[in-house]
């Protein structure tokens, strides 16, 4: 749904009363979001597509973003006064009229629009009935919106909720074109307001079944009248009504929906809506930012994987190395029986008991011709070093890419994929975007704790990211069980024991958590290697997160889903 006409009116009528006749003393605008700073607070629209709505708030742009449009609106009502706010009828446009005199004494009358539709969202500056210009430059089959274009109004023919009766409901029945078009249809493309949920609920509030609107009955259209005007007495109270799912926001209304049963009725609508986008806003950021890191380090993995196949096929060239010094031994040891100038000579071979054939460079003598086989063997088996070599360096570097790999996809906050995205930046994965005069600048973040469970009187820590996994390790006393997936990236888990025996149920309770922080989470009969904490160590030059470990144990366990949720 969510942010409706019905929850647009609800919501403006409540911002009304805060900033009617009051100044506005700045614009912002953050990732598509613009914010108007009255004294007290910032009224807030939302033009980004995902979680387009309007709201007020109190909030601190700390880098605003640079645009043309909001530079505009800068310049021409900073200052103004808010004399008018409301909406469209039920539609998703709210409209702001706003009065300032100029520098020079001149008077204006603007008019911002703001059309909350998702992708189509776009505000829209106005003096005396002509655009002077958008956030978004548009044509569409309806209007233009460009500089110097006359405004006009989205045109609906939709019935407000309020002006409904019997009469104008079957005569807008008559007109619907397409008769087999389901009753859910013909109400959310009737009345104002509605979409295809808050349909759905009228129908169940009227009794009635989703069917073709050929076949309903005067009756059930009364059904419908009546079901309407009891949503319209919901909302006329103002409030708005929050669900949740597993208790996270997973939906909002200007009146109950039955179909959810966790449910809070807000009066206080202004914090209800914040609730729900604040939580839609951190939800859509941290997808991006998760997709954003993982393409990242899916590319470099994909890079690397690239170069340890090219190693793969130079290595069997390089095997060719023994075959070029057996060459040049048998060369060296038949040199006064090898004629000068021949393309090839067959030689036994003391070793093997067989005769060889070897190929000869016709310019060259026999010694010259062992000595040139001789050098290419010793060149390839010194390249031989330096692929495995750089082999071992580009494995390494691979384990921590998919050690990474599993932080990124297994955080659970902005603030996690934060401190990632500096751990990343510190390792020349990302290029970083602050820097100062001579070095460069780390982004301050609130660093984030390990996630931490109890169970059986113990302690459980979880790292988070690869940082996080080096400082459980570090910080751990000696006497601490630390367990890790075998073979596979995941978190690392301490037990902190504070020198008490561990029972095998919390050793278990252990390993299940390490199962389900690593890459083996859907898998079962996971294997978990567990030691004390003091055969764990991190040698000198090793990435974030990587270790080595001595004298442990393994157990097997299923990852249990319910576990992702610390204590």
């Amino acid at each position: 749904m969510p942010f409706d006409g019905f929850i647009m009116k609800t919501v403006v009528e409540k911002i009304r009363d805060l900033i009617l006749g009051k100044n506005v003393r700045n614009i912002y605008l953050y990732d598509k979001v613009i914010y108007f700073s009255f004294d007290e607070g910032d009224l807030k629209v939302s033009l980004n597509p995902n979680y387009s709505h309007v709201s007020f708030t109190n909030h601190i742009v700390k880098e605003p973003d640079k645009h043309t449009f909001v530079e505009l609106l800068r310049s021409r009502i900073r200052g103004a006064r808010v004399h008018e706010l409301t909406t469209n009828a039920y539609e998703r446009t709210m409209i702001m009229k706003l009065r300032k005199i100029d520098e020079i004494g001149e008077k204006h009358e603007y008019e911002l629009y703001f059309d909350i539709m998702g992708k189509h969202s776009n505000a829209i500056f106005v003096e005396n009935g002509i655009i002077i210009d958008a956030y978004k430059r548009i044509e569409t089959r309806v209007r233009n919106i460009f500089p110097g274009e006359q405004f006009t109004l989205f045109s609906s023919e939709k019935l407000p909720i309020d002006e409904v009766t019997f009469e104008k409901l079957k005569s807008a029945l008559e007109k619907f074109q397409n008769k087999q078009r389901m009753i859910s249809e013909f109400i959310y493309s009737t009345v104002q307001g509605f979409s295809k949920q808050t349909a759905e609920e009228l129908l169940l509030r009227s009794e009635l079944e989703d069917k073709p609107v050929s076949r309903i009955t005067e009756r059930e259209l009364e059904k419908l009248v009546v079901g309407l005007l009891s949503i319209l007495e919901e909302i006329k109270q103002k409030s708005v009504y929050i669900y949740y799912e597993n208790e996270q926001p997973t939906d909002i209304s200007a009146f109950r929906l039955h179909k959810y049963n966790d449910l809070k009725r807000c009066d206080d609508v202004i914090a209800c809506i914040n609730e729900y986008f604040d939580f839609v806003e951190n939800k859509d950021k941290l997808i991006q930012k998760r997709s954003q890191l993982l393409s990242i380090v899916n590319s470099r993995i994909s890079s690397l994987e690239e170069l340890l196949a090219q190693i793969e096929k130079e290595k069997e060239e390089c095997l060719e190395a023994e075959k070029y010094r057996k060459y040049g031994e048998l060369i060296k040891a038949y040199s006064y029986q090898i004629p000068h100038g021949g393309s090839e000579v067959e030689l036994f071979d003391w070793e093997t008991n067989e005769n060889v054939s070897v190929p000869l460079e016709t310019h060259l003598s026999p010694i010259e011709n062992s000595v040139k086989y001789f050098k290419l063997y010793n060149k390839l088996k010194k390249k031989a070093e330096g692929l495995k070599e750089r082999e071992n360096i580009l494995r390494k570097e691979l384990d921590y890419l998919r050690q990474l790999q599993d932080t990124i996809e297994n955080a659970e906050t902005l603030e996690d994929l934060e401190e990632i995205e500096d751990e990343m930046i510190e390792n020349d994965l990302i290029k970083s975007k602050h820097k100062k005069k001579g070095n460069k600048s780390k982004i301050e973040h609130t660093k984030s704790e390990p996630r931490k469970y109890l169970y059986n009187g113990f302690t459980i820590l979880v790292g988070r990211n690869n940082k996080q996994n080096d400082e459980l390790v570090r910080k751990s006393s000696e006497h601490d069980i630390w367990l890790h997936v075998q073979g596979m990236p995941g978190a690392h888990v301490v037990i902190k024991t504070n020198g008490k025996p561990v029972e095998e149920d919390v050793l278990l309770y252990a390993a299940k958590l390490a199962a389900q922080f690593s890459k083996g989470k859907y898998s079962t009969k996971v294997p978990v290697d567990y030691t004390y904490i003091k055969y764990v160590k991190k040698p000198k030059g090793f990435k974030p997160g990587l270790v080595l470990y001595s004298n442990f144990k393994t157990l097997f366990v299923t990852p249990d889903e319910r576990f992702q949720q610390s204590k």
